[in-house]
């Protein structure tokens, strides 16, 4: 049998193995790289040199001998270049620019409603980008993340009738942040964004995760075998708006009636307690309202943690809704951990332990006995986080690289050449 002579296939198929096994840690030596892809030696030393030639890789410290002379480690140049990223929620925005490996180099933190539009928030994201650039211009950037809170087309980057985005259906954010900093860009829900950053910090046990972010409003990012789960639409983990009630009078922010999120969103908290400090069921609430002629979930949260009964009872119950939603899903799915974020985390242990609770008591023994419930560990720099390893895993992958690394650098190509999502 005659062997089939290598092609670019292979090139940057080897080529994008090596560099992700050094950047991951699956492998620090030569002999390692060998034995971990099963590549022959001489194609791994072409392709680590090629690497070292792009700047991706370089020689560290001598590894642990096992006779012999000791083997050179490698690892993954992460000063190699920046990745911006932004994730807006309802209300805030968090911007941020990192090195290759995700560390954070620079974060701000804005209140900045979504409501504000698109032509706003884009000119917002320009100037927020361009003076976390100013200082390291010598630095090539590689590429722009945004997270977005609705339903995104992954494959276009276009926002897909957002229901708490007025403005925001279709409009090609993507095309105007590349014309302006002429690098690939990526645009993803929020929550996925999340996932991803908390599946990569977390390793390989989370794996099969699903990250909720409960906040203004309620989403979920699904990880699946390493890998965000988007849906043929990029729909998927849209759990705020799965019908929970059969009441036509809980109205959703979406125009429909009894979703997840108008019973249980931050929204729906504050909505609530205006009327609870209205009927004088909470004396900390009404203090509020008097002071100030409005409530936040965020006040919601601080009563909970100060003892409030009607807060307490309300995270409670909020608590109890989304958890059996996530008994269902945890059911179906069966995932390694149900991590959660977003405002929720304020109110302390009190939502959690309700969570925990309503879900392992409405799930199959099977699918529950080794789950882990936690809050997230990343906090507000998880998407921002996540954001970066989405858009240097797809540079590094083989179809990434295949596109850039002739030129030599991702900031130097065409960002319509690169496909979004490889």
């Amino acid at each position: 049998m005659t062997r089939r002579p290598p092609t670019a296939v292979d090139h940057f198929d080897a080529l994008s193995a090596v560099v992700r096994m050094v950047r991951s840690g699956r492998a620090r030596t030569r002999p390692e790289l060998g034995s971990v892809s099963l590549l022959g030696r001489t194609v791994i030393s072409q392709r680590v040199d090629q690497a070292i030639d792009l700047g991706l890789l370089e020689d560290a410290e001598t590894g642990p001998s096992t006779g012999g002379r000791a083997p050179r480690q490698l690892r993954f140049n992460a000063r190699r270049g920046l990745v911006l990223t932004a994730v807006l929620g309802a209300a805030a925005l968090d911007v941020a620019v990192t090195d290759l490996d995700a560390r954070v180099l620079d974060h701000r933190h804005l209140e900045w409603p979504v409501a504000n539009g698109p032509l706003e928030t884009l000119e917002t994201l320009r100037a927020q980008f361009d003076e976390l650039l100013a200082p390291r211009r010598d630095t090539p950037l590689w590429a722009v993340t945004v997270g977005l809170p609705g339903p995104v087309e992954f494959a276009t980057g276009r926002p897909s009738q957002p229901p708490i985005m007025p403005g925001w259906d279709g409009f090609d954010l993507r095309g105007h942040l590349q014309e302006h900093l002429r690098v690939p860009v990526w645009v993803d829900n929020d929550a996925n964004l999340l996932a991803l950053g908390e599946a990569r910090a977390a390793g390989p046990a989370d794996e099969d995760m699903v990250f909720v972010k409960v906040g203004t409003g309620i989403g979920a990012g699904i990880i699946s075998e390493g890998r965000v789960h988007r849906g043929s639409k990029g729909a998927a983990g849209d759990i705020g708006h799965a019908r929970v009630l059969e009441d036509n009078t809980v109205m959703c922010r979406c125009g429909r009636t009894g979703c997840l999120e108008a019973l249980a969103g931050g929204w729906a908290l504050a909505r609530d307690a205006v009327t609870a400090a209205h009927e004088g069921r909470s004396r900390y609430l009404s203090e509020i309202h008097a002071e100030r002629r409005g409530i936040t979930p965020a006040d919601v949260g601080r009563g909970a943690a100060l003892g409030d009964a009607w807060c307490l009872t309300a995270v409670a119950r909020a608590a109890e809704r989304i958890g059996s939603l996530m008994a269902t899903l945890v059911n179906f799915y069966n995932p390694a951990s149900l991590v959660f974020g977003g405002g929720v985390l304020t109110v302390g242990d009190a939502f959690l332990r309700v969570v925990e609770h309503t879900v392992r008591s409405r799930s199959l023994p099977l699918a529950a006995t080794d789950l882990v419930i936690r809050g997230s560990r990343l906090g507000d720099l998880g998407g921002v986080i996540g954001g970066t390893h989405l858009a240097v895993e797809a540079l590094l992958s083989a179809d990434g690289m295949a596109a850039w690394a002739p030129a030599g650098t991702p900031g130097a190509v065409d960002p319509g050449r690169l496909v979004a999502g490889v």
